[in-house]
């Protein structure tokens, strides 16, 4: 039986493009549907069963850090690929704790794209060479690689609401938490971050390369 495959981005040429190699590397036979939001990758997941998903998470209707933990409780076996403009050293870590098989920047060459479309459709994880010491270093509580390291996975979400303007109210409807906690954990941020407000947020997340909210 032809894999099944999903792939996700909310833009349409990247989403031919993605397929182009995805054909190219595993051949004309694989069946492919298409998704442009996290909403629709949802609804899709919770209707068809996948073997593979490759993914951007900067896209509408979309919670970038929880979109991967919620499907694959819905499809433990789904294997993930995440091709993102999203920088290696800030995110490739987080999302392969959260259940990825591979992580590739828009920015690699096609060769290595392809390479990992190859070894997740195998279900093997796929780390890039580029990748190795950072996800290393990481995994194993060694010295950490950007001061967003520091944060737990809730903090970070906080972190990227706050980059994106959001206040405690805000923050907390996102999150569904009380704005009460929603202000402890921006307190807990920058205490962990070194800083003393959004500004020098915002200027650490340049020095990384964190944009509050990139075109994907």
């Amino acid at each position: 039986m032809p894999l099944s495959i999903l792939i996700a981005d909310d833009h349409q040429l990247v989403r031919k493009g993605l397929q182009m190699v995805v054909k190219d590397v595993l051949g004309f036979h694989v069946r492919i549907e298409f998704a442009e939001n996290g909403r629709q990758v949802m609804e899709k997941i919770s209707e068809t069963e996948f073997d593979m998903l490759i993914t951007d998470l900067t896209m509408p209707d979309t919670n970038e850090l929880a979109l991967i933990p919620d499907i694959l409780r819905i499809r433990p076996k789904l294997r993930i690929l995440v091709v993102t403009m999203k920088p290696d050293k800030v995110f490739a870590t987080r999302f392969f704790q959260a259940g990825a098989l591979g992580y590739v920047n828009k920015n690699e060459p096609d060769e290595v794209l392809a390479e990992a479309v190859s070894v997740v459709s195998q279900g093997r994880r796929y780390i890039s060479r580029s990748q190795g010491e950072i996800f290393s270093n990481a995994l194993m509580g060694n010295v950490a690689n950007t001061p967003f390291d520091k944060l737990s996975k809730r903090e970070f979400e906080v972190a990227l609401l706050l980059l994106k303007g959001y206040g405690a109210l805000e923050v907390s409807n996102a999150l569904h938490i009380s704005a009460s906690t929603a202000s402890s954990f921006r307190c807990r941020v920058f205490d962990k971050l070194e800083i003393k407000n959004l500004l020098e947020l915002n200027h650490l997340a340049q020095q990384y390369q964190i944009d509050a909210d990139p075109e994907g």
